[in-house]
């Protein structure tokens, strides 16, 4: 006789599809200007990394080849060149949004002698987004001590 045919679909009813969608819109929400902040910072500290050794190569340079070598700001203090005294440039370096030189600095250029003696002592400072890092050169081969602050 009559027999019920079974109507079973499966997939998501639009009320599931909408709960996921909310939660992941809010999840998004959340994380992201967390990771917008983590990006900032990760990429100021490999910058400063990258002039700390831009510093040190060029003292090395210096004793190396038994000339002077310095690196300067332009005037903006968003790059900075490294370089032979009176000679060639080695590189050209723009620091990333947000990070720049403050020219009220002690020390407008770092320079060293050709046995690797930095020439001017004194304190460097780097604005970042998260605040001043200040770079302290002792006399005599350079030293440098950071300040974050």
């Amino acid at each position: 006789m009559g027999q019920a045919v079974a109507n079973k679909s499966s997939g998501f009813t639009f009320l599931e599809l909408l709960l996921v969608l909310s939660v992941v819109s809010i999840m998004t929400v959340i994380i992201i200007p967390l990771g917008d902040k983590w990006i900032r910072t990760t990429t100021e500290e490999a910058a400063l990394q990258s002039l700390i050794a831009s510093i040190h190569n060029l003292q090395a340079y210096s004793i190396a080849n038994n000339v002077r070598t310095r690196l300067q700001f332009t005037n903006s203090g968003t790059t900075y060149i490294t370089s032979v005294q009176g000679g060639s440039e080695f590189a050209r370096t723009t620091f990333p949004k947000g990070m720049k030189y403050i020219s009220s600095s002690s020390i407008k250029y770092v320079d060293f002698y050709s046995n690797g003696d930095i020439a001017k002592f004194g304190v460097l400072a780097i604005g970042t987004s998260s605040g001043t890092i200040n770079i302290t050169f002792q006399f005599q081969r350079g030293r440098m001590i950071l300040h974050k602050g």
